[in-house]
């Protein structure tokens, strides 16, 4: 059964799937920033933020969300004078804090595992265990919204857009679903969400490429 998971949790939970392509997963750029916004659209959807039309994000109810990382990143914004989306994603580019926070959230309702584990036998890391199987509903989710007539929540258009942006729909769909997907997509692009997404992948590259 799907725990009510945010999107920030259910975008980690597919992005340390290692499974599906473990070459790609492992070298997947910037999942820990991805992870960020999808905390900034969850604290929008939930009525904490908003967005005024020059992409500048504003307080609108400074209340707990009772989610740890969620508040923790509330709290981060309220200390700051309101910046620009742009500007939030170079103020968080080499901060891990909140990501880190998300995959201890996703250990703590017991959904994942983390075991310590050595690469080629030498170099460290870890090895993430979708323990409660929770990846295969999510993609059922995805599956049952964008690939049969109906609505579409703003929960999983949010999802979506985050997936298809770090290629990862690729890892769980096949080949034919992919022509389906792509076509939702297209009408998806017409989402502010899609727009805001558009501006922090711009973003990145600028500050990848020193700009």
């Amino acid at each position: 059964m799907l725990q009510n998971l945010s999107i920030p949790q259910e975008f980690v939970l597919l992005a340390l799937d290692s499974e599906t392509n473990k070459l790609k997963s492992f070298f997947r750029m910037h999942v820990d920033l991805y992870t960020i916004m999808a905390c900034i659209v969850e604290l929008s959807i939930n009525g904490n933020i908003t967005c005024d039309e020059d992409d500048t994000i504003r307080i609108s109810n400074s209340a707990p969300t009772g989610e740890k990382y969620l508040d923790r990143l509330l709290e981060i914004m309220i200390a700051e004078k309101p910046k620009k989306l742009k500007k939030w994603v170079s103020y968080f580019y080499y901060r891990r804090e909140i990501y880190k926070m998300v995959v201890e959230s996703l250990v703590d309702k017991g959904i994942l595992e983390i075991e310590n584990t050595e690469f080629l036998f030498v170099v460290p890391v870890k090895k993430y265990s979708d323990v409660a199987n929770i990846r295969n509903h999510i993609v059922e989710k995805i599956r049952a919204e964008l690939l049969e007539q109906g609505n579409v929540e703003e929960h999983t258009v949010a999802l979506v857009l985050f997936l298809n942006i770090k290629s990862m729909l690729n890892d769980y769909f096949s080949d034919y679903e992919q022509k389906t997907l792509k076509q939702k997509l297209e009408i998806l692009r017409n989402e502010d969400i899609y727009k805001k997404l558009k501006t922090v992948e711009t973003a990145i590259q600028s500050i990848d490429n020193g700009y």
